[in-house]
């Protein structure tokens, strides 16, 4: 670690920050830098790629800092007015002078001294984070982070036992800042874990729910997730991923192991909230769909919708947000969609996958690009390529789509006179149905729209009106 023999940090600290901490020490305001930008500090020697710096002031109250850094600026940066995140803490942006671009954030906390201090930091969560430096680089180290650090393990700032009796949230914010440092819980902590995990039971799911997606939502969920795994957490948590732990070693026929595929796809896809939950569930309907046919191969018919329905129950134990249940849903019952395109697709079919998957193709997108986990490099180069060339389509359509339009000018005029019906949504709605028909193929496209009075009239008398 970049330490010398005095345990003083010998790294260089990112200009603005040097500036703004030379600013607050002149008005007699130490500041302490802790959390992630520490460890980046301790093992790399530089702060300079660290977008977030939490800091704590000796300042009694943060009004004094906003005071002193409220729109400061100096010759090649600026910092922007304060934002109030919770009582005694605020936020400042530090943007470049030329062009306004944020080089990073800074979240300052006061505290009224060094008890207040040490108080703050047991806030951390784990040992890791709970290191701090002073202004002038002095290492202040009072849960023994820094051994913890070195080797790269994980520990709560309290004794595990403790933490996990008084705080059974703990048991998932080490499953979290295994998720996010990547390192492995000591030994201690993982028996403790073991030893307390149904714990967790007495935590209100609301309280669950955002731990848990911070652990998807980190740089190596899949740790976080093998820690929930061994220790007992998972299937009191999320029982409908566990069944997939092992589900393949209970098959006489072999196929891929759906939970090393499932921690896969989670590393692998776009860190949204939507995609990563669908990524983690989107196969949780294989267990019980699972067919060997005559030849012997294994099918998962329907795993999708059983899938979709399996996770409105997980999203009502969990609580979350209506409107990620319903796009959560919606990617878990479609994740395999995307994966039928086939380059002799018509661009009818092409229209007619687009409409249906509407704003969720992207993400559908996404998703599918992480769910390729092939071992073999020529099948994965040729499914990305596949899917280049769908994404290229659906573009090229949707811009040619955009230029014009499907029906003639006038058409609503003349279905009204045809029809002998007034201008209304029962009008519009026959127009909708004629573009829809001429997208899928049904009717050619660019005829004068006498020619599709026929259809209209076939539709009108199915349908009864």
């Amino acid at each position: 670690m970049y330490l010398d023999e005095k345990n003083v940090w010998n790294g260089e600290m990112p200009g603005d920050l040097r500036a703004v901490l030379h600013r607050l020490s002149k008005k007699q305001i130490p500041c302490y830098v802790v959390g992630p930008a520490v460890r980046d500090a301790l093992l790399s020697g530089t702060m300079d790629r660290t977008q977030r710096i939490d800091l704590l002031a000796l300042a009694g109250n943060v009004q004094k800092v906003e005071k002193v850094l409220d729109s400061s600026a100096a010759s090649n940066f600026f910092i922007g007015h304060p934002e109030r995140m919770r009582r005694g803490t605020s936020s400042f942006s530090i943007q470049a002078t030329e062009n306004g671009e944020i080089l990073r954030r800074l979240v300052i906390s006061a505290v009224a001294d060094e008890t207040e201090l040490k108080d703050e930091m047991e806030k951390r969560e784990v040992t890791v984070n709970a290191v701090a430096l002073s202004d002038a680089g002095v290492v202040y180290d009072p849960f023994g982070g820094l051994p913890d650090l070195e080797a790269q393990r994980v520990r709560p700032v309290l004794p595990p036992g403790q933490a996990f009796v008084q705080k059974p949230l703990f048991l998932i914010k080490v499953a979290k800042h295994v998720a996010y440092h990547g390192y492995d819980a000591d030994l201690e902590t993982e028996e403790m874990a073991v030893r307390y995990a149904s714990n967790i039971l007495d935590i209100q799911p609301e309280r669950i729910r955002p731990e848990l997606e911070r652990l998807l939502m980190n740089l190596f969920p899949e740790r976080g997730l093998d820690f929930l795994q061994r220790t007992g957490l998972l299937p009191l948590l999320l029982p409908e991923v566990q069944s997939l732990v092992g589900f393949s070693d209970s098959c006489e026929v072999h196929h891929k192991d759906i939970w090393e595929h499932t921690k896969k796809v989670v590393s692998r896809s776009k860190p949204t909230p939507a995609i990563r939950w669908a990524a983690l569930l989107h196969d949780i309907g294989k267990v019980w769909t699972r067919t060997i046919d005559g030849d012997g191969r294994v099918h998962f018919f329907r795993h999708e919708d059983l899938g979709a329905i399996l996770f409105t129950g997980i999203a009502a134990r969990l609580t979350l947000d209506d409107r990620l249940v319903e796009r959560v849903r919606f990617l878990i019952r479609n994740h395999s969609r995307i994966n039928m395109y086939a380059p002799d697709w018509t661009d009818s079919a092409v229209r007619r996958l687009v409409r249906e998957t509407g704003e969720y193709f992207e993400e559908l997108l996404a998703l599918s690009r992480a769910d390729i986990t092939s071992r073999q490099e020529r099948r994965v180069e040729e499914l990305n390529r596949l899917l280049d060339e769908l994404g290229r389509r659906v573009e090229e359509i949707r811009t040619e789509d955009g230029r014009k339009p499907v029906l003639p000018k006038g058409a609503g005029a003349v279905i009204m006179q045809h029809f002998g019906i007034p201008a209304g949504p029962l009008v519009g709605h026959l127009k909708d149905l004629l573009e829809q028909a001429i997208h899928e193929g049904r009717q050619p496209p660019d005829r004068p729209v006498e020619e599709y009075l026929g259809f209209l009239q076939e539709l009108i008398r199915k349908s009864g009106e």
